[in-house]
C-alpha cells in the first residue's frame, strides 16, 4: 500500500535568516536543530513519513521577488519543491510570472498580511488572469497574522480572484482561515471544485470535533495536509488526521492523494520513485 505524505505547506530560510524568522512564533531563541533550515526540514521528514514537502516562500516587498526566488530555486530536490513568491505590486508582474514558470516553480505562494495587500482589488484582475493562463496552482494564506493592518482575507474577500482562475487549483490555507462569521464559512464551502482548503496549524489551534466538522462539509477530496513547518510539527499534523473520523481511503486523500491531483506535473513520477525507497521513507 502507498503510505506516502505530501506535506503541501511547509517554511524554510536561508541559515543567516531562519533564526529572524522565528521572531514571528516569539520563537528567535531555538536551539539550531529547531530552526527553519533545510536540513532540519529533512530530517523531520524522515521521521514522520513525508516523502514530499512543498516549501511555501513570500514576497513581502516587490524589490526582494529576485533574492526570494533564487532561494527557491537553489532548495529544490527530489523531496523538495517550491511555491514561488510574487507581490502583486511588482513591476512587470506578468514577465514575474513567466520567471517563476522558468525557474520550474510548482505553484505561486501569497501572503495578504505580511504583502500588505487588497488581494481582491480590481487592479489586480489582469495578474491572476495571467496566472491562470499559464496554468500555476496559488496557495493564499487566510486569516489572521501577526501584522497590525486590514489585510486579512477570508472566504468572502478570495470571491474575486477565485472567479479569475477557474482552470486551476486554488489553495486557502489554514482552513480557509477558519476563524470566520458563519456566512464566509458557508460560501467557503460552496465555491467551485477547484478550491481547496489546507490544514496548516489546525493540529495546534483547531479542535479535532470542529476540525472533522469542516471536513465533512468541505468533502476529504478538497482538503491538503499541511503541517505549516516550522511554525507547527509534521508529527502533530499527520497525528491529527490519522486520529480523525475518516475512512483510510478519506485520509489518504488528505495526506496524499489530493496534493498529487493539484501539484500535477511538479511531481516527477521517477523523482517521487527515487526519493522512497519500497518502505515509502525518503531517500536524504
Amino acid at each position: 500500500m502507498d503510505d506516502r505524505i505530501i506535506d503541501l505547506h511547509t517554511h524554510i530560510y536561508p541559515a543567516t535568516l531562519a533564526r529572524r524568522a522565528m521572531k514571528v512564533a516569539g520563537r528567535e531563541h531555538d536551539d539550531y536543530e529547531k530552526l527553519p533550515v533545510k536540513e532540519n526540514l529533512l530530517k523531520r521528514m524522515e521521521e514522520e513519513h513525508v516523502a514530499l514537502s512543498v516549501v511555501l516562500h513570500v514576497v513581502t516587498k516587490p524589490a526582494n521577488g529576485t533574492d526570494v526566488n533564487r532561494f527557491a530555486r537553489e532548495i529544490m530536490r527530489p523531496g523538495l519543491i517550491s511555491f514561488g513568491g510574487l507581490h502583486p505590486d511588482c513591476d512587470h508582474v506578468q514577465e514575474e510570472i513567466e520567471k517563476l514558470k522558468d525557474m520550474g516553480m510548482a505553484g505561486i505562494k501569497f501572503h495578504p498580511p505580511f504583502q500588505m495587500v487588497k488581494l481582491d482589488a480590481e487592479e489586480y484582475d489582469p495578474m491572476w488572469r495571467y496566472i491562470n493562463r499559464l496554468g500555476f496552482p496559488v496557495l493564499i494564506h487566510c486569516g489572521s497574522a501577526r501584522v497590525k493592518g486590514p489585510y486579512d482575507l477570508y472566504p468572502d474577500g478570495a470571491e474575486r480572484m477565485i472567479r479569475l482562475l477557474p482552470d486551476v487549483p486554488v489553495i486557502l490555507a489554514h482552513m480557509g482561515g477558519r476563524s470566520m462569521d458563519p456566512g464566509a464559512e458557508t460560501l467557503l464551502y460552496q465555491f467551485p471544485e477547484n478550491v481547496y482548503i489546507d490544514t496548516a496549524m489546525s493540529a495546534e489551534r483547531q479542535e479535532l470535533s470542529d476540525f472533522e466538522r469542516m471536513v465533512e462539509a468541505m468533502g476529504p477530496e478538497r482538503v491538503v495536509f499541511g503541517s505549516d513547518f516550522p511554525y507547527g510539527t509534521q508529527k502533530a499534523a499527520v497525528a491529527f488526521i490519522k486520529n480523525s473520523c475518516f475512512s483510510e481511503t478519506e485520509k489518504a486523500m488528505m495526506l496524499r492523494e489530493n496534493a498529487k491531483r493539484i501539484l500535477g506535473n511538479a511531481i516527477r513520477m521517477d523523482s517521487w520513485e527515487r526519493m522512497t525507497g519500497a518502505g515509502g521513507r525518503t531517500k536524504l
